[in-house]
């Protein structure tokens, strides 16, 4: 079981096809029992950057409320 590492510009996420990205969590430092690469991986640019505009686009709908 390898421990994941906070690497700079590294997002890691669920080791899940298909799964959506508001569904996803994203993370920077896996700490605690089930961290380790057998059940996440690290992200893919373009899964980070969908992740990050889910979020914007979340933030301004509840602005809106």
């Amino acid at each position: 079981m390898n421990r994941l590492e906070k690497q700079e510009g590294v997002y890691y996420t669920q080791n899940i096809e298909n799964l959506p990205i508001e569904e996803r969590v994203f993370f920077r430092e896996g700490k605690g029992v089930s961290a380790t690469n057998e059940y996440y991986r690290v992200a893919t640019a373009q899964e980070v950057e969908d992740w990050l505009q889910w979020q914007k686009e979340l933030e301004e709908k509840m602005e809106l409320e």
